[in-house]
């Protein structure tokens, strides 16, 4: 019997799809044959396994809010920063010098770009938060009223902070609980050639039951399996390195 799914051809993506013309095509054979109805089962506790998978592998509902808290914490820092800088270029000796004395805190530790990145932010936030919090430099913030300003960065670090822990412990646990997407493909593509054979073995013997959803089922694998191939051939030219010119 010939061969017609091509595991080398396939992506994950290519599996699912395979694996969902396949889920619909089959329908029909289900409560009419046991046999069928036995490989389906096995088919579709695979098929949902990697569907899983794929989903556990998508974006974190927590990099949206992550986004937002990153911004919310840079609006702080930027503020913070930016009133302390007035304050310290001001005409005013007494706070002017002051409110130098911690901005320069800020300038010791590279802290006064907008938009450094969250990596580096943290970092940054740590260092500056260590010095900010020493009593004599409570002092000074208490004198300029600045210590709420200083608390709502420090509130925004910390919310920031709680989330990205949620976040990365997310990323393990999934990492943890998760099967290689290609182990589980290899296993549908299994399950398919199962259903596949087994139906065109009773093709053979009753075409009228069996006879259209071979056929569907033989198109679909061909368009899939059309289309990989064109997208292996795209990347394979896209690899290859441009000739070079000949010596004239």
């Amino acid at each position: 019997m010939e061969k017609l799914i091509v595991p080398s051809l396939l992506s994950v993506s290519d599996g699912i799809l395979m694996a969902e013309r396949f889920k619909k095509t089959i329908q029909a054979l289900i409560e009419t044959d046991p046999k069928i109805r036995n490989l389906y089962n096995g088919f579709i506790s695979v098929y949902k396994r990697l569907v899983k998978n794929q989903k556990n592998g998508g974006k974190s509902p927590l990099t949206g809010e992550l986004l937002q808290l990153g911004k919310r914490r840079s609006r702080a820092r930027i503020a913070f920063r930016d009133i302390l800088y007035g304050i310290s270029v001001s005409l005013i000796e007494e706070p002017s010098a002051k409110a130098s004395k911690l901005y320069a805190i800020f300038e010791k530790h590279g802290a006064t770009a907008d938009k450094p990145g969250y990596k580096k932010v943290t970092a940054v936030l740590i260092s500056l938060i260590s010095e900010f919090d020493l009593p004599a430099n409570q002092v000074l913030l208490k004198e300029l009223a600045l210590l709420p300003f200083y608390e709502s960065l420090k509130t925004a670090n910390e919310i920031f902070d709680s989330v990205s822990k949620q976040k990365s412990d997310e990323k393990s646990i999934l990492a943890a609980d998760s099967e290689p997407a290609t182990a589980i493909l290899e296993e549908l593509i299994k399950a398919m050639e199962d259903l596949l054979a087994m139906i065109q073995l009773n093709n053979q013997i009753d075409k009228e039951t069996y006879g259209e959803i071979d056929n569907q089922l033989v198109t679909y694998i061909n368009e899939i399996n059309t289309t990989a191939r064109a997208r292996k051939t795209r990347k394979q030219n896209s690899n290859e390195p441009e000739p070079k010119p000949e010596p004239v």
